[in-house]
């Protein structure tokens, strides 16, 4: 149960309706003005990552901020709680947190301040969560950090907060640790993490990218009860205008670090501004990334599961208990050349697990894995067929790395040809999925979120392979910046018969990308259909797939797909 809404909260409400009779109206929650974020990138060149940007949020007020990755998005986030790394600073302009300067704080009143006043969810939760600290422990030190519980309540509030966010076994995810969940249950985790002490303003960067349709509405939800009971305000940062269109009170739309336009959702949508539109219409990218399918191979399948199975078992310090999680169970699953499967599945599922056995990055307990009819095994020695995109990207790339040898390095490490031809491939790679070339220089921490998938793309693509495992591979990514990304693995698919295992949680691309559709649950594979049946099909987990996906559509994009 949530608690009721604190004696603050109806104050502020005497307070508003104050207001309304013709008194002052309060002052906001968080101000900003003319805010201006740069960043001294390699080479002595500066990034404007924010322009003169001017924003507030009232107590209970949910703002939206929409833009394409690289528009700044995440550096507001990061700017609003002084988390900005080394090679960046703010050139200009303020920040106000219940009118006192936020830049000017004292460590101890930033300590006071986050996740207790204000929490963030960030983009990419493998990197936000400690991986050398169970998940409980990361939850409970917050609550006694910020308050006076007994250690029953600090268990109580984190086992109630994890069921909050979907898990409906929390005395397991309090004992184990990141790297044993997947990438959807740790933004799950995440989530609790930055909800549990019940901050008054939540930034949410990007909170929903790696979660299922399912999970994201469940998440909507929450959020929605939490600033109806506790008068929680929410600044909410995205690529997705369907999340946005029943959550949002107000939208901030951006590009290159402006505002280029404000307003509700049915403002935006009667402005005519061509990038306000791409934003907020998807499905014209959708309908331009329509292409004639590639031709799928007939005969003997390039991929063959067979009964591929694999648990895990988590076990305690000092403790004699263990929790077994039996992430794929009896997988059959194969792959023609030249095709498109797309495997849907709500976070943990065990879509993760299957695509990293499939790699060679996990060994089965049990089954094998046939490609061209041998046992799959990784060549070393050269390019080897399969390659794969992981769903954090920013821990799959070099830190140390600049964007040229990130991209380069599968190709160094096959000994393809000359350092001078790598390099051109390189370039040419990062073209294709849209990135700068200029930008070859830049280290992996320099790009955006999404700017860090599609250098893993270009690596990927980069060794020539012959099937492609993608886990949420365009998750990241702005709705017409992912029908660019399709468009471009269609185009390839075509030109070299690549042969794509598609994992994802989204729908809009599954009647454009895939000839079939897999759907898995609980580590099985549940139901096997077509893109143009998903939508017919009554089995109970595709079906809560295909509802909520309808519910978190952007406007018009149902149109498309």
């Amino acid at each position: 149960m949530l608690d009721k809404a604190p004696p603050k909260n109806r104050e502020r409400t005497q307070t508003l309706t104050s207001g309304d009779l013709g008194l002052p109206k309060p002052e906001p929650l968080l101000r900003i003005s003319a805010l201006s974020v740069d960043y001294n990138a390699a080479g002595g060149n500066v990034v404007h990552a924010l322009r003169n940007l001017d924003l507030a949020i009232a107590e209970g007020e949910t703002v939206g901020v929409l833009g394409e990755s690289g528009s700044g998005k995440s550096s507001l986030a990061l700017a609003l709680l002084r988390l900005l790394p080394k090679n960046a600073r703010v050139d200009s302009g303020s920040i106000e947190y219940r009118g006192q300067s936020v830049l000017g704080f004292s460590p101890a009143r930033l300590r006071d301040m986050r996740g207790a006043e204000v929490a963030l969810i960030s983009q990419e939760p493998a990197l936000a969560l400690n991986p050398v600290l169970s998940l409980g422990k990361q939850l409970a030190d917050l609550l006694l950090a910020h308050g006076k519980l007994t250690r029953l309540e600090v268990s109580a509030r984190c086992s109630e907060m994890l069921r909050q966010v979907g898990f409906d076994d929390p005395e397991r995810i309090l004992r184990a640790y990141p790297h044993e969940l997947s990438g959807g249950q740790r933004q799950r985790v995440a989530i609790a993490q930055a909800l549990i002490c019940r901050p008054n303003l939540l930034i949410a960067d990007e909170p929903l990218s790696a979660l299922d349709v399912a999970t994201q509405a469940e998440i909507i939800d929450l959020l929605q009860r939490l600033k109806r009971d506790l008068g929680l305000a929410i600044l909410f940062i995205t690529h997705s205008a369907g999340a946005l269109a029943s959550l949002a009170d107000n939208i901030v739309v951006m590009r290159e670090g402006e505002a280029v336009a404000r307003g509700t959702i049915a403002k935006l949508q009667a402005n005519q501004d061509d990038y306000v539109q791409r934003i907020l219409f998807p499905e014209k990218s959708l309908a331009q990334a329509a292409h004639t399918a590639s031709t799928i191979e007939s005969g003997a399948p390039l991929l063959d599961v067979r009964g591929l199975s694999k648990r895990f078992v988590q076990k305690r310090m000092l403790s004699r208990k263990e929790f077994v999680v039996q992430s794929l169970d009896g997988i059959n699953l194969a792959l023609l050349p030249g095709s498109t499967v797309a495997v849907l599945g709500r976070s943990g599922s065990g879509k993760s697990t299957l695509a990293r056995c499939l790699a060679g990055f996990e060994t089965p307990d049990a089954g094998e894995i046939l490609l061209d009819g041998k046992p799959a095994a990784n060549d070393k020695g050269g390019r080897p067929p399969v390659q794969m995109i992981f769903q954090d990207a920013a821990t799959s790339l070099n830190p140390r790395f600049t964007a040229r040898q990130i991209v380069a390095e599968p190709l160094e490490i096959a000994r393809w040809k000359t350092d001078a031809d790598r390099t051109v491939r390189a370039v040419k790679l990062m073209e294709e999925v849209g990135l700068d070339p200029d930008w070859a220089a830049r280290l992996a921490g320099e790009f955006s979120g999404g700017q860090r998938q599609r250098l893993a793309l270009a690596r990927a693509l980069a060794a020539e392979p012959r099937l492609l495992v993608m886990d949420e591979a365009l998750s990241g990514l702005d709705m017409p910046l992912q029908a660019q990304m399709v468009r471009l693995l269609m185009d390839l698919q075509s030109r070299h018969g690549l042969t794509y295992l598609y994992i994802s949680h989204d729908l809009n691309f599954i009647s454009l990308f895939a000839q079939e559709v897999v759907i898995m649950d609980s580590g099985r594979i549940v139901e096997r259909t077509t893109p143009a049946k998903l939508g017919e099909s009554t089995h109970p987990a595709t079906r809560e797939l295909v509802e909520a996906g309808e519910r978190l559509h952007a406007p018009g994009v149902e149109a498309a797909v």
